[in-house]
C-alpha cells in the first residue's frame, strides 16, 4: 500500500490529525463562549453604553417623525443596525418593532414590551444593562427605544476582527502540532523501526532486533517481540545444529558399522573359497577375527540402543537409595583383576554416602569411566574413585586416573559420540562410552565434566541430584 491510502492508514498520522481535530473542537467550542460571554456585557460602563444609544435613536426617530409622520420606524431602526447592540422601538399599545422586516418572536416582544412598561413605571433595572429612552414628538411619548444588551455574535466577531482569529488560531494549531510532533515523533520512530525489524527477521535475519529504549507500550512491545526473536533463533539455531549432529551421528553409525561387517564379509569371502589350501591354524584365527568382530558390533548396537534410551529421557530409570560402597564392591569385582594384570592400582575410597539413582545404570556410567582410565592409565599408575557431598545435598563421584591427559580440544569433544583420541584409535572401544555417561547423568538430572592435565591425568566427575 503506498500514496494517499498509506498515509491515511498510518497509525502515527491518525493519532496527529485526531489531536488537530480535537484541538480544532476545543478552539470553536473556546470561541462560541467568548461570543457568548461578549455578546452580553454586564455592569455599569454596558448599562451606560446601552442607555446612550437608546438616547440616540430615540432621539433620531423622534425628528424624523416630526417631519414625517408615516414614515416606516424600520428604516430608521436599519439605520443603526451596524450598532453593537440590537434596538427595538415600542408603541405605547406595546407593539414591538425591529429594525428587520421579520416580526420579532413573541417570547421576545413580550420581554421587550415588559422592559418599556417598567421604565415608563419608573421602575430600575440596575442589574441588566437595558437601555430605554422616550421617544416624544412634539411633547407627546409616541413609544420607547428598547436596547437589549445580548449583541449579535457576527458583532462581536467583527469587533474582534478576522485577523485577530485567524492569528490566534494559527497560533493554537500551530503549537499543538509542534507539542504533537515532540510527542509522537519518537514512537513513531520506534515504531518504524520495529517494523523494520520484524520485516528483517521474516527475511531470515536472526540477528535483527527492535529497540527497547523508554517505558511505554512501544517498548513493552519490542521487549516481548525481541524474546520471540531470541527464542526463534535459538530454536532455528538448535535445529539447525541438530541437524548437524544427525547427519554426523549417521556417518559416524555407518562408519563404525562398516567396518566390521566389512572384516566379517572379507574373512568369510576367504574361508569359502575351495581352490585356497587353508590351515587349522589359520582357520581358528581367521573365525577368532570373525568372533571379535562380530562382539565388536554387538557391543556398538547396545551402547548406540543405550544412549537412545538415555537421551530419550532416561525412560525406564528405577531409582533407589544405596550405600556408595554397594557401587565400590561392583567395581572392585569387576575390575580388581583387570587392574592387577595391567599394573594399576585401583583405589577405591571408603565413604558414608548414599546416592539416590538407578543401581544398573549408576553402575554402567562407573564402568565405562573406570574401564576408560584404565586403558589409558600405564602400568605403575593409579585410578582413583571417590564420591563427594555436594552443597545442594547431591553426590559427586570422581575417577581420577594419572594417564595421558587431555587437550583442551579434547576436553570440550571428549563426550561427543564416537570420538576418540588419537593416540587411542588403535585401541578397542566404540567411542560411545563416554557419551552414554553423559546422557545417565543428564537422564537423573546430573551433570558429567572432565578436568585434566596433559600428560598428568584426568578427572572425569558425575554429579547426581539428591
Amino acid at each position: 500500500m503506498s500514496g494517499p491510502r498509506a498515509w491515511l492508514g498510518s497509525l502515527y498520522w491518525r493519532i496527529a490529525l485526531a489531536c488537530l481535530g480535537l484541538l480544532a473542537a476545543g478552539l470553536v467550542i473556546q470561541m462560541g463562549v467568548v461570543v457568548a460571554t461578549l455578546s452580553r456585557p454586564t455592569g455599569l460602563r454596558a448599562r451606560v453604553t446601552a442607555q446612550q444609544l437608546a438616547r440616540t435613536v430615540a432621539r433620531d426617530l423622534a425628528e424624523t417623525l416630526e417631519f414625517d409622520p408615516a414614515v416606516d420606524v424600520r428604516e430608521v431602526l436599519a439605520l443603526h443596525q451596524g450598532m453593537t447592540l440590537p434596538v427595538f422601538f415600542v408603541t405605547i399599545e406595546g407593539t414591538v418593532t425591529g429594525p428587520e422586516d421579520e416580526p420579532v418572536p413573541p417570547p421576545m416582544a413580550r420581554r421587550i414590551a415588559g422592559v418599556a412598561r417598567e421604565y415608563a413605571e419608573g421602575l430600575e433595572r440596575d442589574a441588566v444593562p437595558v437601555g430605554v429612552a422616550a421617544v416624544e414628538v412634539l411633547g407627546q411619548t409616541e413609544g420607547h427605544i428598547v436596547v437589549l444588551p445580548r449583541r449579535p455574535g457576527w458583532a462581536v466577531l467583527r469587533e474582534l476582527g478576522p485577523l485577530t482569529l485567524g492569528s490566534a488560531a494559527l497560533m493554537a494549531i500551530g503549537i499543538a502540532a509542534l507539542l504533537a510532533w515532540l510527542a509522537f515523533a519518537p514512537a513513531h520512530r520506534r515504531l518504524q523501526a520495529l517494523e523494520a525489524a520484524a520485516t528483517r527477521l521474516g527475511r531470515g535475519d536472526l540477528t535483527a532486533r527492535a529497540p527497547e529504549d523508554g517505558a511505554d507500550e512501544i517498548s513493552r512491545v519490542s521487549r516481548a517481540f525481541n524474546q520471540t526473536a531470541d527464542a526463534l533463533a535459538t530454536q532455528i539455531r538448535r535445529a539447525a545444529s541438530e541437524q548437524h549432529v544427525r547427519r554426523q551421528l549417521l556417518a559416524d553409525v555407518s562408519h563404525e558399522l562398516h567396518t566390521p561387517l566389512t572384516t566379517i564379509r572379507g574373512y568369510v569371502e576367504t574361508l569359502r573359497m575351495t581352490d585356497l589350501p587353508i590351515g587349522d591354524a589359520d582357520r581358528a584365527r581367521y573365525l577368532g577375527v570373525v568372533d571379535d568382530e562380530a562382539v565388536r558390533l554387538e557391543h556398538l548396537i547396545g551402547d548406540l540402543l543405550d544412549l537412545a534410551k538415555m537421551e530419550a529421557g532416561g525412560q525406564g530409570l528405577r531409582k533407589e537409595t544405596q550405600p556408595i560402597l554397594t557401587a565400590w564392591s561392583r567395581l572392585r569385582d569387576r575390575f580388581g583383576p583387570a587392574a592387577h594384570h595391567a599394573g594399576v592400582t585401583l583405589t577405591l575410597v571408603e565413604s558414608s554416602l548414599a546416592v539416590h539413582a538407578d543401581p544398573g545404570r549408576l553402575e554402567q556410567a562407573l564402568s565405562n569411566l573406570v574401564g576408560n582410565a584404565l586403558r589409558f592409565t600405564p602400568a605403575g599408575g593409579e585410578v582413583r574413585v571417590s564420591a563427594h557431598p555436594l552443597p545442594t545435598g547431591g553426590v559427586r563421584i570422581d575417577v581420577t586416573d594419572t594417564g595421558v591427559g587431555l587437550s583442551v580440544d579434547d576436553q570440550a569433544r571428549v563426550f561427543d559420540r564416537f570420538y576418540k583420541q588419537d593416540a587411542s584409535r588403535s585401541r578397542s572401544g566404540t567411542g560411545l562410552g563416554l557419551s552414554i555417561v553423559r546422557a545417565i547423568a543428564e537422564a537423573h538430572g546430573g551433570t558429567a565434566t572432565v578436568v585434566s592435565t596433559p600428560g598428568r591425568g584426568s578427572t572425569f566427575s558425575v554429579a547426581l541430584p539428591p
